[in-house]
């Protein structure tokens, strides 16, 4: 992690940055798996933190095939991920609607009810 106002690390240190963020986003995975998204919202934090870790130019850098390695595999998890989310966000809008549907027959009834006993 690169604390505000350091500067990026330099030569291994890219890699130990690219390592870390790897093992975020598979931390990632395994937290959207289980449904914990503010989990998956602080590590995504945690991987932006150590991105300014990494070199800007990857082809001037020693490690930049472990580097890239790591983050082509990270951006794989990052795919997964997102259609968990897509998923979850699916299933939550269907419930919304479910509900809302449930609302609106209970509005009807009630309102059903009230001329019902105002007719009586």
């Amino acid at each position: 992690m690169v604390e505000e106002g350091s500067q990026p690390p330099e030569g291994g240190d890219a890699q130990r940055s690219a390592q870390r963020i790897l093992e975020l986003s598979r931390q990632m995975a395994r937290c959207a798996e289980r449904g914990e998204w503010e989990a998956v919202t602080e590590r995504d934090r945690l991987r932006l933190q150590c991105a300014q870790a990494l070199p800007e130019r990857l082809d001037q850098h020693p490690g930049a095939a472990a580097i890239r390695h790591a983050l082509d595999e990270s951006l794989a998890l990052d795919e997964r991920v997102r259609a968990m989310m897509q998923a979850e966000r699916d299933r939550l809008g269907r419930a919304w609607r479910e509900e809302r549907r449930g609302q609106q027959a209970h509005d009807t009834y009630q309102a059903y009810q009230r001329l019902s006993d105002g007719d009586g």
